[in-house]
């Protein structure tokens, strides 16, 4: 008899104290907006990803918080990791959508990294990409063996659009001779138009199915590569090439599949370290929540931003998994990565 009264009240303590949490959770936030800070200026992909977010995910955490987005520009994206991850305040009224390619510069030893990508409190990632490259007919590329086997001209601009093909050139061996000086992916596009260059590579799918839409419906270029750890649902479905199968196992796939592991967590956000456990674990659930709500998903569908819900734990586990592989990978990743002027140190 005593037992049962022991086992009762325990469990009577236990709910009183999940209540209790519950309601301190609600209090906190119903007196406090959260900041969302986004390491871009407005109108890229992150600041995007972190407005559609902002509109919806309020409604789920308890207490029903405003969300207001600031932007915090500088570094690529380190000035907002660092700014989380030091000064930021650790009561959950503060998170991030990071740059995925601050895992990259970690593992570079980045005199400017003040923080540890496995510390952060991960709330989730709300989208997978590839990149990919397109050829236009010209180019002569209708299958896996043409993209090693022919000399393409391809447009460049900054960032991407010029390291991509350069690693792909030292890693997998294609012939990709780029033509720079492209103010911007827009502008490369209009150049394969006119037959200036035959192609692009390093565009992510996330933008291409949006920006060229049109272009790839007329088949004035088509898809000709998918650039990733794994092959993207939708370019599998189209039948696209996979980068992965031009490449044997050792050194150069290892290097490659470490540069591209942080397209697997493409928009992810994170809470402070620090910042209390019951906050954390709202912020997750609503986060999650808002990701399937049917308004935040019309809102994404009407501007083809792609969803793919992925749990603070899915996050850990692939940067961890990178910032665990053997220092000669990493090495050698991070040479090819300086090769192509990658400003990540």
């Amino acid at each position: 008899m005593k037992k049962g009264l022991l086992a009762l009240a325990t469990v009577a303590i236990c709910a009183t104290a999940s209540g209790a949490s519950a309601d301190a959770v609600s209090d906190f936030y119903k007196r406090t907006n959260i900041t969302v800070l986004v390491g871009s200026g407005v109108g890229g992909g992150y600041d995007a990803y972190a407005r559609l977010l902002a509109r919806h995910m309020g409604r789920f955490v308890p207490g029903s918080p405003t969300m207001v987005v600031q932007n915090m520009p500088g570094a690529g994206g380190l000035k907002s990791a660092n700014h989380l991850y030091m000064i930021a305040p650790k009561d959950g009224s503060t998170i991030a959508i990071l740059h995925n390619t601050l895992t990259l510069n970690q593992i570079a030893k980045s005199a400017s990294v003040s923080y540890d990508m496995r510390q952060f409190n991960w709330i989730g990632s709300m989208s997978i990409t590839s990149t990919i490259c397109a050829f236009t007919p010209r180019s002569g590329v209708a299958g896996l063996n043409d993209v090693v086997q022919k000399e393409v001209v391809i447009g460049a601009s900054a960032g991407s659009t010029s390291m991509i093909p350069a690693i792909l050139n030292s890693l997998v061996g294609t012939k990709f001779k780029q033509v720079k000086g492209y103010e911007s992916t827009s502008n490369i596009l209009v150049a394969m138009e006119r037959g200036e260059v035959n192609g692009v590579c390093g565009w992510g799918w996330d933008s291409a199915k949006v920006q060229a839409l049109s272009a790839l419906e007329r088949k004035a270029f088509a898809i000709g590569l998918d650039i990733a750890n794994e092959p993207h649902p939708d370019l599998k479905k189209l039948g696209v090439p996979f980068v992965m199968d031009l490449m044997k196992a050792g050194p150069e796939k290892d290097a490659l599949d470490l540069i591209l592991s942080t397209q697997y967590y493409n928009r992810p956000f994170a809470a402070p370290p620090g910042a209390p456990a019951d906050r954390v674990t709202a912020l997750r659930k609503a986060f999650a929540d808002a990701l399937k709500d049917e308004a935040l998903l019309a809102e994404a569908a009407k501007a083809r931003m792609d969803i793919d819900y992925l749990s603070a734990e899915q996050v850990k586990a692939a940067l961890d998994k990178g910032l665990a592989t053997t220092p000669a990978v990493q090495e050698r990743a991070i040479d090819e990565l300086k090769k192509t002027g990658w400003g990540g140190l």
